[in-house]
């Protein structure tokens, strides 16, 4: 995916570096993507913990910063967050899917899952976030 909604994270930080995309955004869920390639793979020969962690936060935080074109870019910072993994990958593309379970005023929510080329879960996790101030759902009523 190329645009403005892709390049909202695949030039930041980490994700650029992991070539991590954001595919899809709507209020509460997103969805993203990354093609494995050597550099995710640890010495085994298969993508990287830590790379379906940071897959996982990256939904599950961006499940609650969705902004419509024009709107401010929303922000938040994890404050936890717990990654189970379900299978060994080696190639292909992962799918990424967040959304919010619950929120707060201040807080939210959210699960992530990692999918596998054939749609099996490789990775899964939930995560609490922190919404930056300003970034609060209420605050863009507030004007």
């Amino acid at each position: 995916m190329t645009g403005p909604l892709s390049s909202t994270y695949r030039d930041v930080g980490l994700f650029g570096l992991l070539g991590l995309e954001l595919t899809h955004s709507q209020d509460g869920s997103v969805r993203g993507r990354l093609i494995i390639d050597p550099r995710h793979r640890n010495r085994a020969g298969y993508v990287h913990g830590g790379v379906f962690c940071t897959m996982i936060d990256f939904a599950a935080c961006a499940a609650g910063l969705h902004s419509d074109p024009g709107e401010a870019a929303r922000y938040a910072v994890t404050l936890s967050l717990t990654t189970q993994f379900t299978k060994a990958v080696a190639d292909g593309v992962l799918q990424v899917e967040g959304r919010i379970v619950s929120a707060s005023r201040k807080t939210y929510t959210a699960e992530a899952q990692v999918f596998d080329d054939s749609g099996v879960i490789a990775a899964h996790g939930i995560g609490t976030f922190q919404w930056r101030p300003g970034s609060e759902p209420h605050s863009q009523m507030q004007a």
